[in-house]
């Protein structure tokens, strides 16, 4: 058994997780995403070279308890919140 690579003590109540693989922010492929219900914030997980976890607040402005997060075809992030909120984070603005 390996102990996990990173974990949240407390728990930030990790909600909904998706990998990036689209074309608008192409620093981060690969990088998982992940809704906070506890924290209200969505994360942004990354491997360095060393294999450690980094973590990030990509977006800090979106506040609201995120439920489920996606990555839709068109690169753009895409997320629910306990709130009735249907978030879309882009590169460009539209």
């Amino acid at each position: 058994m390996e102990q996990p690579l990173t974990y949240w003590v407390p728990s930030i109540g990790p909600s909904g997780l998706a990998i990036y693989r689209g074309a608008q922010f192409e620093d981060w492929q690969g990088d998982l995403f992940t809704g906070a219900l506890k924290d209200k914030k969505l994360y942004r997980l990354s491997v360095n070279a060393d294999g450690k976890v980094e973590q990030s607040e990509p977006f800090p402005e979106i506040s609201g308890r995120v439920r489920d997060v996606r990555v839709f075809n068109d690169g753009a992030i895409y997320l629910v919140t306990d709130e009735g909120d249907f978030l879309r984070v882009s590169a460009s603005v539209n």
